[in-house]
Formats: C-alpha cells, sequence, structure tokens
C-alpha cells in the first residue's frame, strides 16, 4: 500500500479561495483549482497554495467534480496509519449502541468520521461497505485487512450499485471478501482475491432493540436496511400500546414491527413494492406480532382511504436527488402529508420524514406547515428527529445531515 500513498496528484488553489480550506470543508471542487499536475490517476491528492505549501491532503478523483475529498489539513502527514487509526476510532465509538438486543450499526458515516465517501454498516456477522469515490476505491485491501483484524465478520460485502461509482467510472458489481472468522487470510500486503459466492450469502438477520430483522445487502435499500432510523422507530414504540398505527413506505415493516412489538391494537404497512412486503411479512413473523401488509403506492392510498388512525408513519424515499429535484420533492411531501393529516384521529400522533439531503430542515418544515393549513388541522411539534448518533455529521460539512422529521400531535 505504501506506493498508493506515494503517488500523489498535486492540486493548486486559486488566490481568493483559501477560504474553501481555512473553513475545513472537506469538498475541493474543480472550479477551486488553478493548476494541477502528477499521475491522473493518483488514488490521493495535496492541496497547495500558491507559494506551494501543503494545506490539505485526501482522496482524489479525476472523473468528479470534487476533485479532492480532504481528510487533512495543514501540517498532518496523511497515510494509511491516519486512515486505519481513524477507522479503529469509529468503530470504538460505536461500542455503546451494541449490546445483547443490538448487534447492527453503522461503524463509518462518511465525513462525520473524517472518512469522505465511505460507509462502512454492520449487520451482525455481516459487514457491508459502501464506497463513492475512485481515490477510497484504491485502499480497499487496507480496509478490508482493519474490518477483517479487528471485528472477525463472517464476510465482508461491497456493495457497488451506487450512482456515485458510475460517475466515478469505477466497478458496479458487487464483490465479497470472506471475514477472517470464516476462513478469510490476512496477507501482509493486503487481502486475498474477493471470493465468487452467490449473493445470497450476505443475507443475514440482526437484533435491533431485541427484536429480529431479516437484512439482504444485495438486493436491500442503501445497504440493505434503515439503520438511520433506530432512535425514532424506539420512539414510534413507546407511542403505539392501544393505537390504530399506519406505517406509510414501510418497506420491510421496521416501524410496522416496533408499533405490533409496542402494544398497537392495529398496524397497517404500506408499500408499492410486493417484495418488500414479503420481508415484512418474514419480520412480522420473527417476532410473532401482527399487522396487515398492503402492496400500494402510498399517494394514492391516502386519498382513497376512509380509515383512521392514531398513529401514523410517513417516511418515503428521497424525492430530491438533485438541486433541480427540490420543487417537485416539496409537492410531493405536502401532498402525502397534506392526506396523512386528514386520516388522524384528533390527539393523534404524525412521525414524518425527509431523507433528501436537498431538501433544507426550514424548507421541509415550511412544507408540513402548508400541509397543516390546507388540512384545516391544528398541528403542534413536539420533537424534531433525525438520524442515531451513529451517523455523526460534521460541523464543517453540514451537508451529511440529510435525514430531519418531525413528531407531530394533530387536532
Amino acid at each position: 500500500m505504501k506506493e498508493v500513498f506515494a503517488n500523489r496528484r498535486v492540486l493548486t488553489l486559486k488566490r481568493g479561495k483559501e477560504r474553501v480550506v481555512t473553513n475545513r470543508h472537506p469538498w475541493i471542487f474543480a472550479g477551486a483549482l488553478h493548476t494541477e499536475r502528477g499521475p491522473e490517476d493518483a488514488a490521493f491528492a495535496d492541496l497547495v497554495d500558491g507559494e506551494g505549501k501543503r494545506i490539505a491532503s485526501g482522496f482524489h478523483s479525476r472523473h468528479s467534480q470534487i476533485r479532492m475529498r480532504a481528510l487533512t489539513f495543514g501540517a498532518e502527514e496523511l497515510g494509511g496509519d491516519v486512515l486505519v487509526s481513524r477507522l479503529i476510532r469509529s468503530i470504538t465509538r460505536r461500542a455503546p449502541l451494541l449490546d445483547d438486543g443490538t448487534n447492527a450499526a453503522r461503524l463509518v458515516h462518511a465525513e462525520g468520521d473524517e472518512l469522505s465517501s465511505i460507509v462502512i454498516d454492520r449487520y451482525a456477522d455481516v459487514i457491508v461497505v459502501e464506497i463513492a469515490n475512485r481515490g477510497a476505491e484504491q485502499i480497499k485491501p487496507l480496509l478490508v485487512e482493519t474490518l477483517q483484524r479487528e471485528l472477525a465478520p463472517r464476510l465482508i460485502y461491497f456493495k457497488n450499485d451506487l450512482p456515485a461509482r458510475k460517475l466515478e467510472q469505477l466497478p458496479m458489481e458487487d464483490e465479497i471478501f470472506l471475514g477472517s472468522s470464516n476462513g478469510g487470510v490476512v496477507e501482509e500486503d493486503g487481502p486475498e482475491t474477493p471470493i465468487e459466492e452467490p449473493r445470497a450469502s450476505a443475507r443475514t438477520q440482526i437484533l435491533e432493540s431485541g427484536l429480529k430483522f431479516v437484512v439482504d445487502p444485495a438486493l436491500g435499500q442503501k445497504t440493505g436496511f434503515f439503520l438511520d432510523q433506530r432512535e425514532n422507530r424506539r420512539l414510534a414504540g413507546t407511542l403505539s400500546a392501544g393505537k390504530r398505527v399506519l406505517n406509510l413506505f414501510s418497506y420491510t415493516g421496521a416501524f410496522g414491527v416496533y408499533a405490533s412489538a409496542g402494544g398497537a391494537s392495529f398496524v397497517r404497512n404500506v408499500d408499492i413494492s410486493a417484495k418488500a412486503i414479503d420481508v415484512a411479512r418474514e419480520n412480522h413473523a420473527l417476532n410473532d406480532t401482527e399487522s396487515e401488509l398492503t402492496v400500494a403506492d402510498a399517494f394514492q392510498f391516502v386519498r382513497s382511504s376512509s380509515e383512521r388512525y392514531d398513529l401514523l408513519v410517513c417516511d418515503p424515499p428521497a424525492f430530491a436527488k438533485s438541486r433541480a429535484e427540490v420543487d417537485r420533492a416539496a409537492r410531493g411531501y405536502k401532498d402525502v402529508n397534506l392526506y396523512a393529516m386528514r386520516m388522524l384521529e384528533a390527539g393523534g400522533h404524525l412521525l414524518t420524514f425527509s431523507c433528501s439531503g436537498h431538501l433544507s430542515l426550514d424548507l421541509f418544515q415550511k412544507v408540513i406547515f402548508a400541509a397543516a393549513l390546507d388540512a384545516g388541522r391544528r398541528i403542534s411539534i413536539l420533537r424534531r428527529l433525525t438520524a442515531g448518533p451513529d451517523h455523526p455529521v460534521s460541523l464543517y460539512c453540514p451537508e451529511g445531515e440529510y435525514l430531519k422529521g418531525f413528531l407531530l400531535e394533530v387536532h
């Protein structure tokens, strides 16, 4: 790995762009650069000022407008020891979240753990990794070796079907490495070659708050499960006793399982995907909980249903995957929340979310305000909601706080 760190691209910052580095934002865009020199395929780059003084170092990408994802600033040297130290620190800081009742958590949250473009999730004995940058891709052997040594998983699954990887011109086929507990060999120069194994081998079962869930990294959304909603699922469980609960955009039914386990009198999961509903059925069976399972478009369901509920969870997929889609997304969020509010009994609760990073918290709150006016309901915000503590947000990169939500009381 030494040659990977030694092979550097040198990027010279334009005069007048010093604030980019002063504020320690990790994304260095091509438009902020005066010159670029050195090997174009380098995994790493050094950012220098007009006098040639190094002011930052990080992952390099020649294909992205984000030419460098800064990992160190000033005189701090960037090497394998820095990355390994940060990876181990990230794993260690999650230890308090894992116990006899919970064996799944996000271990690395990109910029929030000073490892930009890298996401690592633990699902019991399976580790799932997402890499969204060409430079970071070249340290894959270092990641595998460290994860094998520190966690001894059954296997390490690289989920590569990311849109960012297509832009970076990286392979899109998933890869699987054996974990050291399953015969994987950690060699001096890096891990063994990826194994040729059916993707189904990554399917596993996790515990969260003592509840059981099936996770399939190969077929599931994101890395296979929405770990970011753990604390909000627990909240939903505490609000569910004796209540009629509707879980919109239910995916594999996790909110519904928590609600039923929390004593709900009735639970309905609604999702447009029949495959997701099949897994929701499996998750409810694993926990001996009951639910009505409905394959339907959530927008059409809330418009046509005459049912009333005491607790409603609205957790749609990202409606805005680019800035150009924000206006359309805002209309979608308003529409579904308007009808959701009308379905609630007086004094009922609505847990509503947006995971669209391009839609700000302020705009989301305005959308909810507009929906409440049109619904003709009196609404109070009881709590603002976000991702759990295993999804830290860098103070210098607030864009990492993508999940936002509200617990509302509706009259």
